[in-house]
């Protein structure tokens, strides 16, 4: 629902007959961003932030096969817009958005328009056609002349060619650069040093030396269109690129081991880019401006120029935490059945159900390998544990057997699917997404796309769809050594302005730089790079819909208060605030969901402290602060962590050191005002550990009874119980051993509550 509060229209008309140069701007709300037209045989914009111009004339239009070119033609009338308004954001990072614009739409006697909107976060035009029939493009204008010479974050294609075989054994050479959506950034200290021939997937990073204004260039909304690459276009400058229409096609066979990437793959392309409707709307080209790079991790324009969400019923799609095998390779220590990956059976994945269900996590995803002989029984013990299931597939059953695959999967109980193997953003393919939306949102089926283009928005569109990959993720530990804390201080800048990321983080395997070694071997799990608390930090850094817990249950069992952290964060949010944060260095962020927040903080190989100040808390009451840290040695041991609770408020100020490839996750839990609580007006139960005096303090509005203490195996270490009537009791625990213990504390009224805490 969006709640607009604002709408002011003025339309202004001009002669036919004028065919001299005109000037048009929009500008933002909060009278920074700027963006100027200029209308001479042909359209050019230019950029401004306040007096610093950002990008000089740049040519934009679409050329049609038939000689037509939209964009160079005579304005016949101007209308502007001025539109302020709240969204109500289903599943994000943010429960409402405030869509604040100037719009400048000129109408162009050949039957097209040119809307552009000036937002205070950056700025969009498109294209809107009506000249009916079908129409071919060619190819399209939208160049990018930038005032200064700019360092480029660049996801690069590959640009070489592979072999591939049809069905018959034939072999095709596959041009690979255009299935790429997993890409490193590349950094270049100008587009002349992108090599000739080589492209890049978007959203591309630009930053204007000795300045801080970074800009962004993506897109939104795309549908029926060809996905944007960029491409060097010279001196200072940058241009988009598409790929071609296919022509010839290979067909997919999934069941063949051969065909890796079973997604129709494409042997050669048409001389066009698209093949489409005369009258249309067409995608939106995204310019993000930031003076602030924190400000790019809250940036959410691309959501915005989204079209709004298709689907009159929403009330089943259910965001939510998810078991995963795949990661780890189904690796389970202790247990009494066959595990690992070259064992998956129903067992199996009844214990990952339980599990799952034990702690809270709302779904289990069944990832390649597993089998319909066992789903449908699975399905329904899973719906017994309050556990839903999702199954991974290729892209192919879907789009080629779409009602009798989806159907199917609903009739055994299946809530959702994760697409696999549609790395294509070609006219066709951008098609495919949508399509698989639509189909399992009529079967109220969620949908996870894997191996997929990146997201432009379609999540507004379509919310079912709960997870994008188009990031290089966790999976990449397997083969390479590219997942470094510079990579996962760089992508949430620049990646996760497109939409959600799924990288499925929760690696309990951490080592140091040279301790690491890729790992793609069955029954072995793989290793990552950075700290435990660095990899904790994820899950409020990065944006997923359904937040993975990529390693094995048995691993995080061995961890209580991890376990406990992971089965309490939320995977969507009420609000998002950025604290802090350097392109490629740092970044710390918090998040609330209901009366809570959790704060996320992560560095690259660099250590530093960084201060937390909780001043966006409310202020007059009290947060019960869990706070997991890297420890002293964690540089050299990233296993090693620091787990410990304090009360914090809104004045609280906080130094945190992070170790190289560090970080810290906090979970504040509202107490309740000035630690009363709000809805009972009563003191909550309080347990937490004086650091400096290895004290154990206990405080609750009700008289404390006893209070156990037991190690993380079970074992009992100390039992009290308390004659005083007391409110308020402390424990010394300094002649216990150091670590994690369960603390049990029982009151008057029989209520009981365990907590962790470490020593």
């Amino acid at each position: 629902m969006n709640r607009k509060s604002i709408l002011s229209v003025a339309v202004f008309c001009l002669c036919a007959f004028n065919v001299h140069a005109e000037d048009y701007e929009a500008i933002s709300p909060d009278g920074k961003l700027k963006i100027k037209l200029q209308v001479d045989k042909g359209t050019k914009y230019e950029v401004w932030s306040g007096d610093k111009q950002l990008i000089s004339p740049s040519s934009i239009g679409l050329n049609l096969a038939d000689g037509r070119i939209v964009g160079n033609g005579t304005v016949k009338s101007v209308q502007r817009n001025s539109v302020d308004q709240t969204i109500d954001v289903l599943i994000g990072k943010n429960k409402t958005l405030r869509e604040a614009y100037n719009e400048l739409i000129l109408t162009f006697n050949e039957d097209y328009d040119l809307v552009v909107r000036a937002y205070d976060e950056g700025l969009a035009y498109r294209f809107v056609t009506r000249l009916g029939g079908e129409i071919i493009i060619n190819t399209e204008d939208a160049v990018f002349n930038f005032t200064s010479t700019p360092k480029v974050y660049f996801p690069e294609c590959d640009s070489n060619y592979a072999t591939e075989k049809d069905q018959s054994g034939k072999t095709y050479q596959i041009h690979q650069g255009y299935r790429n959506f997993e890409r490193l950034y590349k950094q270049y200290d100008a587009p002349t040093e992108i090599p000739g021939g080589r492209f890049s997937v978007s959203p591309v990073l630009y930053s204007y030396p000795g300045t801080s204004y970074k800009v962004v260039v993506t897109e939104a909304n795309t549908y029926d269109y060809p996905g944007l690459y960029m491409e060097s276009n010279g001196d200072n400058s940058m241009r988009g690129k598409w790929a071609q229409y296919p022509k010839e096609v290979m067909d997919s066979d999934p069941s063949n081991s051969n065909y890796w990437y079973s997604n129709h793959l494409v042997i050669s392309r048409e001389n066009y880019i698209a093949k489409t409707e005369g009258s249309r709307t067409f995608p939106w080209r995204v310019m993000i401006v930031s003076e602030d790079d924190k400000s790019l991790l809250n940036n959410e324009l691309v959501y915005m120029l989204a079209d709004p969400c298709r689907l009159s019923d929403t009330s089943w799609i259910q965001p939510g935490k998810s078991a995963w095998e795949w990661w780890h390779k189904a690796v389970l220590e202790g247990v009494d059945f066959p595990n690992g990956n070259t064992n998956l059976s129903f067992q199996l994945y009844k214990y990952y159900v339980d599990w799952a269900s034990e702690h809270g996590i709302e779904y289990m995803t069944l990832d390649a390998g597993w089998s319909e002989t066992y789903i449908k029984t699975l399905c329904l013990y899973a719906k017994q544990k309050n556990v839903k299931i999702l199954v991974w597939t290729w892209a192919s059953c879907v789009r080629e057997n779409p009602e009798d695959w989806i159907k199917k999967m609903k009739n055994y109980g299946v809530a959702g699917a994760k697409i696999d193997f549609f790395e294509r953003n070609d006219q066709i393919a951008m098609r495919w997404g949508w399509d698989f939306a639509q189909r399992l949102a009529e079967n109220q089926m969620v949908a996870l796309f894997h191996g997929c283009p990146v997201p432009t928005g379609i999540n507004r569109t379509y919310p079912n769809i709960l997870n994008f990959e188009a990031v290089r993720g966790a999976e990449c530990n397997f083969w390479e050594s590219t997942l470094t804390p510079e990579h996962h201080t760089l992508f949430p800048f620049i990646r996760s302005l497109a939409g959600a990321e799924d990288y499925t983080p929760g690696s309990m395997r951490n080592v140091t730089k040279e301790a690491f070694k890729p790992i793609d071997k069955d029954n072995t799990p793989p290793m990552s790079m950075g700290t435990r608390a660095h990899e904790l930090s994820m899950y409020m850094i990065y944006d997923q819909w359904v937040g993975y817990l990529c390693d094995s249950p048995t691993e995080y069992n061995k961890f209580p208060d991890i376990l406990s952290f992971l089965s309490d964060v939320p995977s969507v949010w009420d609000r998002t605030v950025p604290l802090d944060a350097k392109l490629g260095e740092y970044i710390v962020i918090a998040k609330q969901k209901g009366k809570d927040w959790y704060v996320g903080g992560m560095t690259n190989w660099s250590p530093r402290a960084t201060e937390v100040d909780f001043s966006f808390l409310d202020p007059g009451t009290t947060y019960q602060a869990t706070i997991f840290k890297d420890a002293s040695n964690s540089g050299e041991q990233p296993k090693e962590y620091v787990c410990e609770t304090q009360n914090v408020t809104n004045t609280t100020k906080l130094t945190i050191d992070m170790a190289k490839g560090g970080g810290f996750a906090i979970r504040l839990k509202n107490t309740g005002s000035s630690g009363i609580s709000e809805a009972t007006g009563q003191k909550p139960l309080l347990v937490y550990v004086d650091k400096a005096s290895d004290t154990l303090h206990i405080e609750s509005d009700k008289v404390i009874e006893s209070v156990r203490i037991n190690d993380i195996s079970g074992q009992l270490m100390l039992t009290k119980n308390f004659g005083n009537a007391s409110f308020s009791e402390q424990i010394d625990l300094a002649n216990m051993n150091k670590g994690f213990y369960v603390v049990s504390v029982k009151t008057e009224t029989t209520q009981k509550s365990t907590t962790f805490i470490h020593l």
